[in-house]
Order: structure tokens, then sequence, then C-alpha cells
């Protein structure tokens, strides 16, 4: 074995990591590495994965995620459960999965927070909260805006009524029979 480079590094030419945390937001970023690991307690098993961000000024850097889906506390794998199908749903991945190979390479928005250690012995770290499918889908459906009926708005405005204030004194379930 040897202790000497190759070649010279000289370590004024290159720029170093730069290990700060990300912004809480939103991020367009897609899977690079998946891999199925056990803890290191040797319970369960989770979904190792490493996601890189690919759009915006952040583009390039990279966030960790474990999703747990094997646990013998029912808690931990509900809460893992609920994020892999929420991965499953983002990357389109409706079949059942066998292979963490199929979340690979597929563009998603993934929202970034920030963990604090309470005991300030770490340092703060991203934290991804939600991954979402790349185009937003809206919550109701669009409805096709028709013209407005002549005297449409008349109607609408002398049929609401003025609302009556709540009557004084105690709630109807508070009252004594």
């Amino acid at each position: 074995m040897s202790t000497e480079f190759p070649e010279t590094f000289d370590p004024t030419t290159q720029e170093g990591n730069s290990w700060d945390v990300l912004p809480v937001g939103e991020y367009v970023a897609q899977v690079v590495e998946a891999s199925i690991q056990q803890p290191n307690s040797g319970d369960g098993y989770h979904l190792a994965l490493t996601w890189k961000i690919i759009e915006g000024d952040y583009e390039g850097r990279q966030v960790w995620q474990r999703i747990t889906y094997l646990h013998s506390s029912e808690q931990a794998q509900t809460i893992g459960r609920k994020t892999l199908k929420d991965l499953c749903v983002a990357t389109g991945v409706a079949e059942q999965v066998d292979n963490a190979e199929v979340f690979l390479f597929k563009p998603v928005r993934i929202r970034l927070g920030i963990e604090r250690d309470k005991q300030g012995v770490y340092a703060d770290k991203n934290r991804i909260s939600r991954i979402l499918p790349l185009e937003a889908k809206s919550e109701e459906p669009e409805q096709p805006e028709q013209p407005a009926k002549p005297g449409a708005a008349t109607k609408v405005a002398s049929a609401a009524k003025p609302s009556k204030p709540a009557p004084a004194g105690p709630a109807p379930w508070h009252a004594k029979r």
C-alpha cells in the first residue's frame, strides 16, 4: 500500500463541498440511487433513496431519505408505507413493487424541511416531508366558464339574506332540562 498520490493534488485549484442545508421549499428532483437496507437495529427494512435536485438554483445537490416499510413498530411502518404510496403515485408506479429500481430517474416534486437536533449535538439537515407528482393536480375539477345570464347577478344578490347574530345565552347543549 502506498501513501503517495498518483498525481499531485493542488487544493487551491479545487472547489470544496458545500454541506449547507437547502432552504425550505419544493424542488424538482429524481431518485438517482435506491436500495433496500436493514437498519443498524436489525428491526425491519427501509428503502434508502438518494435524490438529486434537477432544476433551479440548487441543481445537482443531493438529499437522502429512508422510507421504512417493514418494522415491528406499527406506527413507523404505517408512516413509511404512506410515504412509499406517495412515492409510487408521484413516479407513476401503479403495479406492485418488488424492486427499488422502478423509482430511478423519474422527476417529481419534493417538499423539503429542516430537521434540527433537539440536543444541539448534530448539524441541521434537510428532511423530505412530501413527495408529489411533477405536474400538480388541481384539488377540484375545472368548471368551464359559462357566460353570465342577464339578471343572474341581481337574483343572486336579492336571494342572499343577511345573517343573524347567534342568540345570546348558553349553548343549547349546556341548557338545563
